[in-house]
C-alpha cells in the first residue's frame, strides 16, 4: 500500500511503513483513531502496521446499502498521505472525472 510517505488509497488490507505511521504518531494513534468494531491494527516489526477492514473484501455496493464506512473512516484518517489523484489514473472507457470520483470514492 505504500510509497514511502505516501499511500495509494484505501484497501482491504492496508500495509503501512514507518513514515507514515511516525507521521500520524505511530501505531498506537491510528488505533485510537478508527472506531469500526471490525478494523483492527496489527503492529509488525520495523515500525509497520497492517490495518484489516473486516473479515473479507466487500465490494461497496451502495444499492444494497454497503457504504464501506470503515473504508471511509481510515480513508479520512489517511488523507494526508494519500496520493493525489493525476490524470495518468484513468482507465480506458472512464472519463477523467469519472477516475477522479472513483480515486477518491471514500472521501468525497
Amino acid at each position: 500500500m505504500g510509497q514511502g510517505a505516501q499511500v495509494d488509497g484505501v484497501h482491504w488490507l492496508n500495509f503501512l511503513g514507518p513514515p507514515v505511521l511516525e507521521a500520524m504518531g505511530g501505531p498506537r494513534t491510528l488505533r485510537s483513531r478508527l472506531n469500526s468494531p471490525d478494523t483492527t491494527v496489527l503492529e509488525l516489526t520495523e515500525g509497520r502496521a497492517l490495518v484489516t477492514l473486516g473479515f473479507a473484501p466487500l465490494p461497496g455496493d451502495l444499492k444494497a446499502g454497503q457504504s464501506l464506512p470503515a473504508y471511509r473512516e481510515l480513508a479520512k484518517v489517511l488523507e494526508p498521505w494519500m496520493l493525489k489523484f493525476s490524470a495518468f489514473h484513468t482507465w480506458d472507457g472512464f472519463t477523467e472525472e469519472e477516475a477522479r470520483r472513483w480515486w477518491r470514492r471514500f472521501l468525497d
